[in-house]
């Protein structure tokens, strides 16, 4: 028997955050013992499901997306679950407090969740002292994101500098160019501003690969254009983020929170995100993909990696089906031996080549910054 699935109606009936808070609350008790965690959900590892990416051997490909532990407090207790690696974040220069609430909302009926928390976090120092508090013993990705009512070029300047501080804490960066629930951070996938963005970063000269993260609305012609434009800056990219209200995919819905403003993540962002990484695979097979949005079972995962994602990223599948998951998922595929049958370009594998020659960075017109900001996505912060 399931046990969670049996408890989970009454869990739902709790706030969205106050539930996060207390299941937050006692995975943060194990974060330094996360092998009690281990023995009590009888976690197992496989070793057929490492795998090797840009440079970093994960455990699992498996992991947890960005916005479960935005405060680096159990990340390895995730990874105690199962998780091969776990993305903290999104991280903000300074601490920010996010939207008004409530800004979470279940659609069970959707196996969904739209969220507009607004990119609420501790901020860089407080999240780089967390970070040197505890070892960690599960792969981490940083997620930077730009702090709110910014124009376009001093986002780019102080994501850059977080970079800069926080970089050598993890061992991969994720760049949030996506957040719909923040005024102007979606200027960031427009082709100049995530040029100039990446530019910079290339001059930081980290040895951390980086992976840019793109939105659910985007199209495949752009993001090829993207990619195109922005050749070998970015080390893999990130698909997808959550989708924006309105869009197609809110047409379909039916609980009764379907038209609250915020970000749609779960299962009805699946196709969309596995149609985008089919094709961004299929022209790009050197660049690694993050598959994230609605993987709610092992097959969702299996075709996920099948469809060329190299690693996979879970959230709102985790919460719906519970800590099991994770190892559900690696005992499929470990059993399946998936990972063996997958024809990947071994380029994928190696680390990024970095010169300590500095690029030429291309210049933002004031005038094409302002007509970005303009149409940079809804924002629910006051003002």
């Amino acid at each position: 028997m399931d046990w969670y699935k049996v408890i989970r109606p009454a869990i739902f009936k709790m706030d969205p955050e106050i539930d996060h808070k207390a299941v937050a609350t006692g995975l943060k008790m194990f974060n330094k013992a996360p092998q009690v965690l281990r023995i009590m959900f009888q976690t197992k590892e496989f070793s057929n499901l490492q795998v090797t990416v840009k440079g970093i051997t994960f455990d699992s490909p498996i992991g947890i997306a960005a916005g479960f532990d935005k405060k680096a407090e159990f990340y390895n207790s995730l990874g105690a679950l199962g998780a091969g690696f776990v993305e903290i974040g999104s991280i903000t220069r300074n601490s920010q407090p996010g939207n008004k609430k409530k800004r979470i909302f279940r659609l069970p009926e959707d196996k969904a969740i739209i969220n507009r928390m607004g990119l609420n976090n501790l901020g860089v120092e407080e999240t780089r002292k967390h970070l040197a508090n505890t070892a960690k013993h599960v792969n981490i990705g940083i997620s930077i994101a730009p702090g709110h009512g910014l124009t376009s070029e001093e986002m780019i300047d102080e994501m850059v500098e977080d970079i800069k501080e926080i970089h050598s804490f993890g061992d991969y960066i994720a760049l949030n160019q996506s957040c719909p629930n923040q005024k102007g951070v979606t200027t960031l996938q427009e082709i100049p501003v995530a040029k100039r963005l990446l530019q910079k970063i290339h001059n930081l000269h980290i040895k951390e690969p980086v992976f840019c993260k793109f939105g659910n609305d985007i199209t495949s012609e752009k993001l090829i254009e993207l990619i195109n434009e922005t050749a070998g800056l970015m080390d893999g990219i990130i698909l997808t983020n959550t989708a924006s209200n309105p869009s197609n995919l809110h047409k379909d819905l039916k609980s009764k929170h379907k038209n609250e403003g915020g970000g749609l993540s779960g299962k009805p962002i699946y196709k969309k995100s596995l149609s985008l990484t089919k094709a961004i695979h299929q022209v790009f097979p050197d660049l690694p993909i993050m598959f994230s949005g609605g993987v709610f079972t092992t097959e969702d995962a299996r075709s996920a990696l099948e469809a060329g994602a190299s690693l996979i990223q879970v959230y709102t599948g985790f919460i719906y089906n519970g800590p099991t998951l994770l190892n559900q998922i690696n005992s499929h595929l470990a059993k399946n031996q998936v990972l063996e049958h997958l024809n990947y370009s071994d380029k994928l594998a190696q680390a990024p080549v970095r010169d300590s020659q500095d690029i030429v960075v291309s210049n933002l017109a004031e005038d094409e910054e302002i007509k970005l900001d303009a149409h940079s996505g809804a924002s629910f912060h006051e003002e």
